[in-house]
């Protein structure tokens, strides 16, 4: 969902950083290492594109029932967001990196902890107390408008779930991969 995938771009990338953790504090510049490059390279190949699939399938669904379709979305508003999410996680790792130079291990952890707490209270809460709902609304746009109401078990056998599930392992697969990878690296060093 739109809203909580900036902040998941920022803890992500904060998630990374850490990982490189005892690496990473060697390198002399936070943006020239392998390990930004690989982070940002995940970033825009895998986590960017799955965030524009699931707009382009479910605009309605992915905005939280903001938008109705894609029409609605001014182009400079996709090209806006797109940044902010390459920003954010820029920023996570950079922040992170900072901390990690500076040993302050528990604020390169805070990093993700506060970053993944602001998403999970938009995909449960949301800005109107309503997150979860649309989280597990099946139905359109116009539905949601006018207060349709649907079982939880037509979301669970809705479209939208199982295109999410395969589109998160494709994401977070590879994401666990470099995590542990680079956990282990760091690990010897």
């Amino acid at each position: 969902m739109l809203q909580p995938d900036v902040f998941f771009s920022y803890g992500l990338a904060s998630g990374l950083s850490i990982a490189a953790g005892k690496k990473l504090k060697k390198e002399e510049s936070p943006f020239a290492n392998r390990y930004f490059s690989a982070a940002m390279v995940w970033l825009s190949v895998l986590y960017v594109p799955q965030v524009l699939y699931l707009l382009f399938k479910f605009p309605a669904w992915e905005s939280m029932f903001v938008l109705k379709s894609l029409s609605d979305m001014p182009a400079w508003f996709m090209s806006l967001y797109i940044a902010l999410v390459m920003v954010m996680g820029v920023l996570g790792f950079y922040v992170t990196y900072v901390f990690i130079r500076k040993g302050k291990m528990t604020a390169a952890l805070a990093q993700v902890g506060w970053s993944f707490t602001v998403a999970t209270v938009l995909v449960t809460v949301g800005w109107d107390g309503t997150g979860y709902k649309r989280l597990l609304y099946a139905g359109t746009a116009a539905d949601w408008m006018n207060g349709v109401a649907y079982p939880l078990t037509a979301f669970l056998t809705g479209p939208v779930l199982p295109t999410l599930l395969w589109l998160e392992a494709l994401v977070l697969v590879p994401y666990a991969i470099l995590f542990i990878k680079w956990t282990r690296e760091a690990g010897r060093a």
